[in-house]
């Protein structure tokens, strides 16, 4: 965690202000073109040369305390096993400097624990090779970024930017290296902490563990906030919406990517997936990483004779299946607890309700060859706060 994160924090609790105590740190190193790229966004480049490895945010008037874990702070409002690890570690240390402070201990929001899981198995174990996202190779999946948040029309240089599920953190680094924004990602699982290890030397990037639930962020602090493929996987894709909607400035934008059911049912192939997934994902949910990773073993020869065999290879940046990415796409459709779909009209009303003005549908934009059509068919929304 570098200390200009400190400037962008609230309690997820109560939006007061934080206070840092640093127990470990180590030092960055700015290139002249970085220091002068934070001084021209107006943020002191000092705040960026120190990063804590080790330490604890705390709500003093409240008494609570959250873990700065191995770079990563640590801001959920309810126990996971990593802060009862650090809580025993440091324990102590607690009781010597915080006397009466404890870790948060709310209730999470329903199914956030099992959410957790499964997500934190299929990121962690994928890790980031640098070859593939997804179907797409790394440098395909950024022009397909580009263009699903209209950055060529609307830059985000200097601008604060937010992504709400950044998993591995690819995207994440990508935007802040060559969109020339700051960055903040967070992710309910525990991908922040290799997203971290491959992407948190980049200085323009911060990666928080936190829920779109209760994000540790005061109204009215980005100029951008993103996220694809995240909310449909919580209880309540409304909710989650409602979590993050107010986080845009006045006259910033938000864009919320979600599954459709118009994108599951347009051909036999993803019918039948939808049919197979309706079957197996209520099962499998529900068992151990290990167990799931046998009842899916099955399905992985789908996975890649599909890519291996029928992809369109004259499509740019597809990419052929390993085992890693043929498993890491059957966890992604078979193992999440919640899985929505929604249309274009029903989150457009989310949307205005909101107060957002300047709505655009991805499925109403002009169709690029280079963009897979699941994704401009899915249901995208982006907006302006009034």
């Amino acid at each position: 965690m570098k200390l200009r994160l400190l400037d962008l924090l609230a309690c997820p609790t109560d939006n007061s202000p934080l206070e840092l105590i640093q127990w470990e740190t180590t030092t960055n190193r700015l290139s002249a073109d970085e220091t002068r790229r934070l001084e021209r966004m107006g943020v002191d480049p000092a705040s960026f040369l120190t990063e804590v490895v080790t330490g604890v945010l705390i709500n003093r008037e409240k008494k609570l305390f959250y873990p700065i874990h191995e770079g990563v702070p640590r801001m959920l409002v309810f126990p996971t096993a990593v802060a009862r690890h650090f809580e025993k570690k440091y324990a102590s240390r607690i009781t010597a400097e915080l006397p009466g402070f404890t870790l948060p201990n709310r209730a999470s929001m329903p199914g956030e624990d099992t959410v957790l899981q499964s997500f934190s198995t299929e990121w962690v174990n994928y890790d980031w090779d640098g070859g593939s996202y997804w179907n797409l190779s790394p440098d395909a999946m950024y022009e397909t970024t580009k263009f699903l948040l209209d950055l060529g029309r609307r830059p985000v240089q200097d601008k604060l930017v937010l992504e709400v599920g950044i998993g591995i953190g690819g995207i994440a680094d990508y935007m802040a290296r060559t969109q020339q924004c700051e960055l903040v990602g967070i992710d309910l699982s525990h991908a922040v902490d290799p997203a971290y290890r491959h992407f948190g030397g980049n200085p323009f990037l911060h990666i928080i563990q936190s829920s779109a639930f209760a994000p540790p962020f005061c109204e009215n602090t980005f100029d951008l906030v993103y996220s694809h493929g995240v909310l449909h996987h919580t209880f309540s894709t409304k909710k989650a919406f409602e979590g993050v909607c107010k986080l845009p400035k006045t006259g910033g934008r938000l864009y919320i990517w979600v599954y459709s059911f118009y994108d599951e049912s347009r051909t036999l192939e993803r019918r039948m997936l939808m049919r197979l997934e309706s079957l197996i994902r209520p099962i499998v949910w529900r068992l151990p990483s290990r167990w799931q990773t046998f009842v899916l073993l099955p399905i992985i020869p789908f996975y890649l004779v599909r890519q291996n065999v029928f992809r369109d290879r004259r499509k740019a940046g597809s990419i052929g299946y390993g085992l890693r990415e043929a498993l890491h796409a059957a966890r992604d459709r078979f193992t999440p607890r919640y899985v929505h779909r929604h249309t274009d009209e029903e989150v457009c009303s989310w949307f205005v309700e909101a107060g957002y003005t300047q709505l655009q549908c991805l499925s109403k934009r002009e169709r690029q060859d280079f963009i897979p059509i699941a994704y401009q068919l899915a249901t995208a929304v982006d907006g302006i706060r009034c």
